[in-house]
C-alpha cells in the first residue's frame, strides 16, 4: 500500500491530516528451489491509515501509520506432500516516512520512502493438521517519480511509479507447541515495484476527498537454516523463497490546516 498526501493549498505553511479506509487484495506464494509452488494465500484484508503531512517550500514530509486485519484462504501441502486447505488470520502493521521533492522547473515530483512492516501470519489448524504462527518483520526503502495528468487548485489526478528493496528481514516461527521453541530466521532481501493512480478533488475550503488504486509487488529470498531439537527429535527448518502481490483500493478524507 502506497500513501501520498497532495497539498493543494499554495500557502507556505500547512499541515494535512489524512484518514483512509483501505482494502488489500492479498496474494502470497512460497516456492521451492525449482520454482514449484509450496503454498499460496489469497483474500481481501480491510484496514485503516492515519497520516500527517507537512509541506515546506517544495518538499513534503509525510508520516503515516497503517493497520490491516482479516482472514485469507490458505492452499498448500503438508510435510508429507498431502494437499491441505485452511484459513490464515492475517494482521499487517506499517509505519512509514516519505519525503517528496517538487523541482521548480516541472510539475513532476521525486520521492523517497522508508518503512517498517510486521506481518502476523496465523495459519489455522484444520483436518487434523496443526496450525502455525509466524511473524515477519522487515524494512523497505522505496524511490520513485510522480507524473500528474491534472494538477490545479480544484483537483489532482496522477500516477506514481517506484522501485523498492527489502532489508533486515526476519521471520519468527512459533514451534513451542511441539517443543522446538520460537526460532528466528533471516530472510533474503529482494527488489520490487509499486505503481498507483490517485484522484483528489477539493470538497470544501479546508478539505478534500481522495480515491486511489495501487499495485505493489516484492519478494523475500530463501532464509538461512537452523537445526533444532526438542530432546527427542532433531529437525532443520528453512523459510523458502516467496513473492507478495498486493492490490489496494483506498478512499480517504484529507483536512487542510
Amino acid at each position: 500500500m502506497l500513501v501520498f498526501i497532495m497539498t493543494i493549498s499554495t500557502d507556505s505553511f500547512a499541515v494535512d491530516l489524512r484518514f483512509a479506509a483501505e482494502l488489500i487484495n492479498f496474494n502470497y506464494e512460497e516456492t521451492d528451489i525449482s520454482g514449484n509452488t509450496l503454498n499460496q494465500e489469497a483474500g481481501f484484508i480491510p484496514g485503516i491509515t492515519i497520516a500527517a503531512a507537512y509541506p515546506y517550500q517544495r518538499i513534503n514530509n509525510t508520516v503515516e501509520l497503517s493497520v490491516f486485519d482479516g482472514q485469507v484462504d490458505y492452499t498448500g501441502r503438508t510435510q508429507v506432500g498431502q494437499s491441505h486447505e485452511t484459513t490464515t488470520d492475517t494482521s499487517i502493521y506499517r509505519l512509514q516516512y516519505k519525503l517528496s521533492w517538487f523541482p521548480l522547473s516541472t510539475k513532476n515530483a521525486l520521492y523517497g520512502k522508508i518503512y517498517w512492516q510486521q506481518w502476523d501470519r496465523d495459519i489455522q489448524p484444520a483436518n487434523g493438521v496443526l496450525g502455525l504462527f509466524e511473524r515477519y518483520q522487515w524494512w523497505t526503502i522505496e524511490a520513485g517519480v510522480q507524473f500528474p495528468f491534472i494538477k490545479n487548485e480544484a483537483q489532482n489526478f496522477l500516477i506514481e511509479l517506484g522501485m523498492l528493496t527489502t532489508f533486515n528481514s526476519t521471520i519468527l516461527i512459533d514451534l513451542s507447541d511441539v517443543g522446538f521453541g520460537d526460532p528466528t530466521l533471516d530472510l533474503g532481501n529482494d527488489i520490487g515495484f509499486s505503481g498507483e493512480l490517485k484522484y483528489e478533488f477539493r470538497q470544501a475550503r479546508n478539505s478534500s476527498l481522495q480515491f486511489g488504486v495501487q499495485l505493489k509487488s516484492w519478494g523475500f529470498g530463501r532464509s538461512n537454516s537452523k537445526t533444532l531439537s526438542n530432546g527427542n527429535t532433531t529437525i532443520t527448518i528453512t523459510e523458502p523463497d516467496s513473492t507478495t502481490i498486493q492490490t489496494t483500493i483506498s478512499a480517504c478524507y484529507i483536512h487542510h490546516f
